[in-house]
């Protein structure tokens, strides 16, 4: 067992009275570690409950708030230490994470110099009491303390600078003395963009980028689908839309999570999508919630459905958009009327306004046509922003008796690759009064039969889905289909 060395710090009120204490374990290894004990009814308690919170050192902080010196505020007990040790005033909160609203009070009309460990947790950490203190006290500067790195974790403090021999006390003076005033970065950023520091840029909180249709629909997410006239994009766009509004599962794709979508269709007749809806809710295991999945279609409009080549068509569809999380453009060439789709100075107007609804937290699905060379059709331009590029194909020996058969190709996969960016084919078929949608990829008959191997043996779906990796509603899926395959009753 290591050998362990307790230092004891202790927390006091005005006067002098301990209120709690914080104890400080250190081993040879070099790892550490904390508690708190207070005395309460004549036993010592390991926590603070109860206790009054105080920053530390709190007798000497008042009096050199009382005589107008420079506060260092550090983030722990023994930086604040050393910093006593060399004739400054200086103290910290027990708990780094948490900043009480007592501790600006005690505060208010003070000099406050702040210091922080440069790691990600640190760095938050300065964040956060600066955006605190700033407008309560008389002054605040925050540090920027020279040779010392930034690290993801157990960043360098103050005490590890002053192990320098050339970091003196009259040089901190001096770097604290030329440090500007702290200024918020809203404050700082009036001009017409913001910049933010790489420091900054690690440690602000961003939420992850969620799937909305995994692998290839990203939160905030720029997709497109493109094929030939008569593939089959609407067919796929409309499973993609109703998969990502139900919590459901499209072709080789899933949505853990339901969210809001919007359809806008240019074209379809409204007895088209009504049939094709009709089918794909026949098909599917889950149903999205009322207001899920919302349709825009030409038959329905008393006039033509706006250009949103246009800002004034753009605006117009705003209050439809503002709590979706899922727009589907059916498609560029019907619903982005103006200019040349060649011309990628036509598309800069599109493209800003599909990166402002990314910027608040909107994922797009742009249907288009591919051109003679099957990509998409016009300008490249279009898939810069782009995260993924989803391609329909007939396979070369389809034949147009067969309907909806296709080849699916990504074309572009941002953030994805490996088997979730491999090339399939699918195809509708009716059987027995229902549809069915095959997949023909190299996984497909082994998950198939080894469905239906464990379905035999009395696996439920729930542990079917455990064991394989699927999700219940590709468990059912595929279950579905092997009843229609005549694999199992």
């Amino acid at each position: 067992m290591n050998n362990q060395k307790k230092i004891t710090y202790a927390y006091e009120d005005e006067q002098g009275n301990v209120l709690f204490k914080k104890i400080r374990i250190e081993r040879e290894d070099g790892s550490k570690s904390f508690y708190y004990e207070h005395e309460k009814n004549g036993q010592v308690v390991r926590n603070i409950d109860g206790c009054r919170q105080v920053l530390y050192k709190l007798p000497q902080l008042l009096e050199g708030i009382k005589y107008n010196d420079s506060i260092y505020l550090v983030e722990g007990e023994k930086d604040v230490e050393t910093l006593l040790d060399r004739g400054f005033r200086a103290t910290t909160a027990p708990i780094t994470t948490v900043w009480c609203e007592a501790f600006t009070q005690i505060l208010e009309g003070s000099r406050i110099v702040l210091l922080y460990d440069n790691d990600k947790a640190g760095v938050r950490r300065r964040t956060m009491i600066a955006s605190r203190l700033y407008g309560h006290v008389k002054s605040l500067r925050v540090v920027d303390l020279p040779g010392i790195e930034y690290s993801e974790s157990h960043g360098k403090d103050i005490t590890d600078w002053f192990e320098n021999p050339d970091n003196t006390m009259h040089l901190l003076v001096e770097i604290t003395n030329n440090t500007p005033d702290y200024i918020p970065p809203q404050e700082q950023h009036k001009g017409p963009l913001r910049v933010i520091t790489l420091n900054e840029l690690i440690a602000l909180e961003l939420p992850e980028r969620a799937m909305l249709l995994h692998p290839f629909l990203p939160s905030q997410g720029l997709v497109m689908l493109a094929a030939k006239r008569g593939v089959g994009k609407t067919h796929a766009a409309l499973g993609i839309a109703y998969a990502v509004a139900s919590a459901g599962t499209f072709l080789n794709w899933h949505a853990v999570t339901a969210k809001k979508v919007l359809y806008i269709d240019g074209e379809m007749p409204a007895v088209q999508m009504q049939e094709r809806l009709r089918i794909i809710a026949q098909m599917s295991n889950t149903r999205p919630d009322e207001e899920f999945l919302q349709l825009i279609t030409p038959d329905l409009q008393e006039r033509p459905i706006p250009d949103l080549s246009t800002k004034q068509g753009r605006d117009i569809f705003e209050e439809y958009i503002k709590d979706r999380d899922l727009i589907v453009i059916d498609n560029l060439s019907c619903l982005f009327r103006s200019g040349n789709e060649n011309d990628a100075e036509c598309w800069q107007e599109a493209q800003e306004w599909a990166l402002d609804l990314r910027r608040r937290g909107k994922s797009i699905l742009l249907i288009h046509h591919t051109g003679k060379s099957g990509t998409q059709r016009g300008t490249s331009k279009k898939e810069d922003i782009l995260d993924a590029v989803v391609l329909l194909k007939h396979p070369d020996d389809y034949k147009a008796s067969e309907g909806a058969r296709f080849e699916v190709h990504f074309d572009k996969a941002r953030h994805f690759s490996g088997e979730a960016a491999k090339s399939f084919e699918a195809h509708l078929k009716q059987e027995n009064g229902n549809h069915v949608w095959y997949i023909s990829n190299d996984n497909e008959q082994e998950l198939l039969q080894q469905v239906v191997r464990m379905r035999a043996t009395g696996f439920t779906i729930q542990a079917i889905g455990e064991k394989t990796g699927l999700s219940k509603s590709q468990v059912e899926t595929l279950m579905k289909k092997a009843k229609t395959l005549e694999m199992i009753n």
